[in-house]
């Protein structure tokens, strides 16, 4: 399952934003606008999708999520999808999206108020076809030439995602199924220098392949190697064309005995391993080889966020999100990185949060939101329009600038630089 866009309102200080991904969506803004508050809304709504009732919950009481903008601060939380997949042989394009109400100061609220599911064909200009449908009834569509007009009886609490995937007789349980299943990475480690040392500490029924339990990128490009060979070489391949001066990456697994494997409590989730991974490369300008540890952050970061978009496509993930990927890494190397994480990423998509004039430069002009400045704290996200680029590629020339510097410059200029911004952007 592939995501085609996200909307969302009512989280932290984003009101009503939407974005179409494109291979590499980017967020562009000054600091402290709310880049990682849209990140954090898609991936807080991706775990609603999944959480159990009592962290549902949990989650619509949520204070780091409710909106306490005085302009928005009664807005319910919404998301809305929009996914395409491959249903009975056929790709089609899955739209669906939830309302709740987050808590309210007197105890009431923490209900799920809309859900709906819909279906259509790729290709054909038809309207969505209703699966499921909740408002005052929560319904739902039990036979293709049937109505979506069978009821479910679902508390406040519940998703009609989560309790339909009981019934494996509906037509569409395949779908449904996807859709429990969705994954989303959000990585915002600036520095990677710790991701390398030889660290013997362990999630106690470790998965190699998981990123969210990912803490040593040698352990999972040992595991990545043994098991995903071709994957292993297409990311040594994409390392080498970035970094040509290396001509050797060697992963090493380390045998400590059993003396020094150990276990925590019952009650702690971490286990000593009697194994641990060093990485170490060849620089063709060096008499001997050298530890990962000692190369440039720069390379260390690209490296492992390298290693996340292999690991995300193995873990068949939806979204990988990116906090400022230009952080260590020289300009210069921007543009070849960001083609090699388009090549590896396959299905997934990625979106990557940036104050940065350089990243503009390098990725597609139709695929940048950015952020537009309002005097009422709140953040919303514009696409370039697609009728403006060339005009914006020129006054971006004739002002002897790239378009990310002459963009910048607009951004954080006065009344009439915004201005002149805002009739770039789509209305």
């Amino acid at each position: 399952m592939k995501m085609i866009s996200v909307k969302i309102e009512g989280f932290r200080n984003i009101e009503n934003t939407e974005i179409i991904f494109g291979d590499i969506t980017s967020l562009i803004s000054v600091n402290s606008y709310g880049k990682s508050n849209l990140m954090k809304a898609i991936e807080f709504a991706i775990e609603f999708m999944k959480a159990d009732r009592i962290d549902k919950n949990t989650m619509m009481s949520w204070k780091h999520g409710i909106p306490l903008n005085k302009y928005i601060d009664s807005k319910n939380f919404v998301a809305d999808f929009v996914f395409t997949t491959v249903h009975n042989e056929k790709v089609y394009y899955v739209n669906y999206g939830f309302e709740f109400v987050w808590v309210k100061s007197n105890g009431s609220g923490k209900e799920i108020v809309k859900e709906w599911l819909a279906l259509k064909e790729d290709g054909k200009a038809q309207k969505y076809n209703k699966l499921i449908s909740r408002d005052e009834k929560s319904l739902y569509k039990t036979s293709v030439t049937g109505r979506c007009s069978n009821a479910l009886n679902i508390d406040k609490d519940e998703l009609m995602l989560n309790k339909l995937m009981l019934d494996d007789s509906l037509y569409y349980a395949d779908i449904i199924d996807e859709l429990n299943r969705i994954n989303v990475y959000i990585e915002r480690h600036l520095d990677a220098s710790g991701w390398y040392c030889k660290n013997p500490l362990i999630h106690k029924n470790f998965d190699e392949f998981d990123l969210n339990e990912i803490e040593n990128i040698p352990r999972a490009i040992f595991y990545i190697k043994k098991k995903y060979r071709e994957k292993y070489d297409i990311l040594e391949n994409a390392f080498f064309q970035l970094f040509p001066n290396i001509s050797m990456i060697d992963v090493r697994e380390i045998d400590l005995g059993e003396t020094h494997s150990s276990k925590f409590s019952n009650e702690v989730p971490y286990m000593v391993s009697n194994k641990v991974y060093s990485m170490y490369v060849q620089d063709n300008n060096m008499n001997q080889p050298l530890d990962f540890e000692s190369l440039s952050d720069g390379a260390k970061r690209i490296f492992l966020m390298l290693t996340y978009i292999v690991l995300a496509d193995i873990s068949d993930i939806t979204l990988i999100a990116f906090e400022e990927p230009e952080n260590s890494i020289h300009p210069n190397l921007l543009q070849g990185y960001l083609n090699v994480l388009s090549q590896l990423a396959r299905g997934c998509k990625i979106l990557m949060a940036s104050h940065s004039p350089y990243l503009i430069q390098y990725v597609n002009t139709e695929d940048i939101y950015i952020g537009k400045p309002n005097d009422r704290g709140i953040a919303d996200f514009s696409k370039i329009d697609g009728h403006k680029i060339k005009q914006l590629l020129k006054d971006a020339s004739d002002s002897s600038e790239s378009v990310g510097s002459y963009i910048f410059d607009l951004l954080s200029g006065g009344e009439d630089d915004i201005d002149i911004l805002l009739e770039y952007l789509e209305k």
